[in-house]
């Protein structure tokens, strides 16, 4: 009876190693037939495109940047002792020169109590807002701004001249616009 049973071990062992065999031996012959039907140049993938936004705080200050639109992004700093959001844009084709200044104030809109330091959190979002054909479109990013005391946080964007931001032009200038507020937190912290 063992002996049968080690005869039989035997052959299934043998059986699997063969079958493992033919299939590694397909394969082989599976990928052979691809590549040689590829084109000359050899194997082409399809381009995806990376699209990367960056954030990064301090004691003082937070900074983050967003794409403004196909060409650009801009550099969103905030500075946690006077509540000042600003958004600076590169010219694209006059690189030392700006295309854009854009600034507000977000300490109401957080409501950072006054004499109580701020505990910001600043990050960025791509939004594909329905783009018109005026001269002046949202931008591609939404800043998102929360102090983290309160757990109250807002939406920022702005509005974006393309054609103006590709000439030499004195930069556009204007102000962040508040697009929604919310809150984060329902429950009251004592301190």
């Amino acid at each position: 009876m063992l002996r049968q049973l080690h005869k039989r071990s035997t052959w299934m062992l043998l059986a699997g190693l063969v079958m493992g065999l033919l299939v590694g031996v397909g394969m082989m012959i599976g990928t052979l037939a691809t590549v040689r039907s590829l084109p000359a140049s050899g194997l082409v993938l399809p381009e995806t495109l990376l699209h990367a936004t960056a954030s990064h705080s301090g004691k003082s200050m937070a900074m983050a940047t967003g794409p403004i639109d196909e060409e650009v992004e801009g550099v969103f700093i905030l500075d946690y002792l006077t509540g000042d959001l600003q958004c600076y844009v590169i010219n694209a084709r006059y690189p030392t020169q700006w295309s854009g200044m854009f600034k507000y104030n977000v300490i109401q809109d957080l409501g950072v109590e006054q004499g109580k330091d701020p505990n910001y959190v600043m990050v960025t979002g791509q939004t594909q807002f329905v783009r018109g054909s005026g001269m002046q479109t949202p931008a591609m990013c939404t800043l998102y701004v929360m102090d983290a005391n309160s757990g109250n946080f807002a939406a920022y964007g702005l509005g974006w001249n393309r054609t103006a931001a590709r000439t030499p032009a004195p930069p556009q200038q204007g102000t962040l616009t508040r697009l929604q507020m919310g809150k984060a937190r329902t429950l009251e912290i004592r301190q």
